[in-house]
């Protein structure tokens, strides 16, 4: 936890620094912006969008209009945005792997989010939890890798190419794993065949997953990211396994605010600022918390920074395995 209260420390410093003269000349926004969610209705990711677009509309005094263009993992919305007027009025919200893997994974794309786009800010990371079927006996990861030493398995994701399917195939790489992926289109789908024993496990959203871990229909065996997950704060961490092979394991994906290349500063500017203010609400940070969205609020230089380091990693996971849309 203390890499992301340090993030978010030094970024709302930082935002909040920029001074009463910069605010005072800016003349950003004049007219309502366009938040591009670039993934459908009702996700995580659109839920933030709609928690961030309520609060800047009353902090920027212009409103903030939430539109749903999703598909091709992402690559649909992210053109939109990249197409618009690098004014500040168009604005994309994305999970990370618009940029971290999507350039590894699509033979084309139509945006380039290092050449078309630009960072505005990290605005939240999020864990996936390892969960298995309680039939397969197993309460720990070693005891799982016993089990696929000895029977392989099978595990579940929302889709090729998604954080669930990158996080496992990560895992399987470092530790050799005999196990096969099964894509499904969407998370509800692949924990309704998780539930009813169709597949054995699965790296998913917490949400996602949550009410069958409390009911006993779910064992958490590990959550993927650095930090355990506030909603699960008995579930070890991958590197907390005592495994060699995993000990700095991480795969906390982040989301990011991004904005037409070339937008001006005084945009990018304006939303730091907001969003400083609107990350340092009590209020705004227990909804974060509902939705399990760790609150790593980062401005444009650690977004890009967090985009550059992210992608180095992608890379290499997503070549060894083949990775395809």
């Amino acid at each position: 936890m203390r890499i992301f209260q340090a993030l978010r420390h030094a970024a709302l410093a930082a935002a909040l620094s920029l001074g009463a003269a910069a605010a005072a000349t800016a003349a950003y926004p004049d007219k309502p912006v366009r938040l591009v969610v670039n993934f459908t209705p009702a996700g995580p990711l659109d839920l933030l969008a709609r928690l961030v677009a309520e609060r800047a509309s009353r902090e920027l005094g212009q409103t903030v209009i939430v539109e749903n263009r999703a598909g091709a993992g992402g690559n649909i919305g992210a053109d939109v945005v990249a197409k618009s007027a690098p004014d500040g009025y168009t604005l994309l919200i994305t999970t990370d792997t618009l940029a971290t893997v999507n350039p590894f994974v699509y033979a084309s794309m139509p945006a380039d989010p290092f050449k078309d786009l630009q960072p505005v800010a990290l605005t939240g990371t999020f864990n996936q939890v390892l969960v298995v079927q309680p039939s397969l006996g197993v309460r720990n990861l070693a005891d799982y890798m016993a089990y696929l030493r000895q029977h392989g398995g099978t595990y579940a994701s929302a889709g090729n190419a998604t954080p669930g399917h990158l996080t496992f195939e990560s895992l399987r790489q470092a530790l050799d794993l005999d196990v096969t992926h099964v894509p499904y289109r969407g998370t509800a789908p692949a924990v309704n065949d998780l539930l009813g024993g169709q597949v054995e496990a699965g790296f998913l959203v917490v949400p996602g997953v949550l009410q069958h871990i409390q009911a006993g229909k779910l064992v958490p065996l590990a959550v993927s990211g650095a930090q355990r997950d506030a909603a699960l704060p008995d579930v070890p961490t991958i590197a907390e396994s005592g495994l060699a092979q995993v000990r700095d394991f991480d795969t906390s994906f982040g989301y990011l605010l991004m904005a037409p290349a070339g937008v001006p500063d005084e945009a990018v500017q304006a939303w730091q600022r907001v969003l400083a203010r609107i990350y340092a609400s009590p209020e705004f940070l227990e909804r974060l918390a509902a939705l399990d969205i760790a609150p790593t609020f980062g401005d444009a230089q650690q977004a890009a920074q967090w985009m550059r380091t992210r992608a180095a990693r992608w890379e290499k996971v997503v070549a060894a395995a083949g990775i395809k849309p």
